[in-house]
């Protein structure tokens, strides 16, 4: 119990610290963009740590017989977050239901930890690529994004989330990667995994708005 109680009295001070990272950004009188954009990363990078933390806590002092319940928030996660699947050609499709996060100046493993319990929690067998195409593709449009530069999207997180389960490596020798954005009103990201002899068919799938 008491490792308990300063396990969520911990998680108390981080949300503090978190409500201390958004006054300072509503009382911020700067006119510099780039302060102002620091700022924001910094509130949002704390306030996706605190979610994961907070997600890791709940799962280790949930109840042992609350196997319902843990379902219940696990179907709850994959309709907020998004969900996985294995198309007919045998590929790994995740869709996020956000965009890339900016890593300009700080960037939390919110995505990284959302896509692991997707694929934790998804129910069947996922297929295994000893090397693999990875292709990213964000549904955004010039007034709805978080990066428009692709050195400031964070992605890196993605296939560390998929090292060990789907993919067998991150190098540049397994894996290949293939940053893709379309405009669209409907913002997303949306993930492919595949054998690399299939990168052609994707690119040609995309061009041709089959996908």
């Amino acid at each position: 119990m008491e490792a308990y109680k300063k396990t969520f009295s911990n998680l108390q001070n981080d949300m503090i610290k978190v409500m201390r990272y958004l006054s300072k950004l509503l009382m911020s009188n700067s006119r510099s963009d780039n302060i102002i954009e620091r700022q924001m990363d910094e509130y949002q990078c704390e306030l996706e740590n605190l979610c994961v933390r907070s997600r890791n806590a709940v799962e280790s002092y949930r109840p042992s017989g609350s196997f319902k319940n843990v379902n219940k928030v696990n179907e709850n996660t994959g309709s907020i977050c998004g969900n996985i699947e294995v198309t007919e050609t045998g590929w790994l499709h995740i869709t996020l239901n956000t965009l890339l996060p900016n890593c300009k100046y700080r960037i939390s493993n919110y995505i990284g930890d959302t896509i692991g319990r997707l694929i934790q929690n998804c129910g069947y067998e996922l297929p295994y690529f000893e090397k693999a195409f990875m292709a990213i593709v964000e549904y955004c449009n010039y007034e709805n994004h978080n990066a428009l530069d692709n050195d400031n999207k964070g992605w890196k997180m993605i296939p560390n989330a998929l090292k060990g389960s789907v993919i067998e490596d991150d190098s540049q020798f397994v894996l290949s990667v293939g940053l893709f954005a379309e405009i669209s009103e409907d913002l997303r990201c949306e993930i492919y995994v595949m054998p690399p002899e299939d990168g052609s068919l994707f690119m040609e799938l995309l061009s041709s708005g089959m996908i």
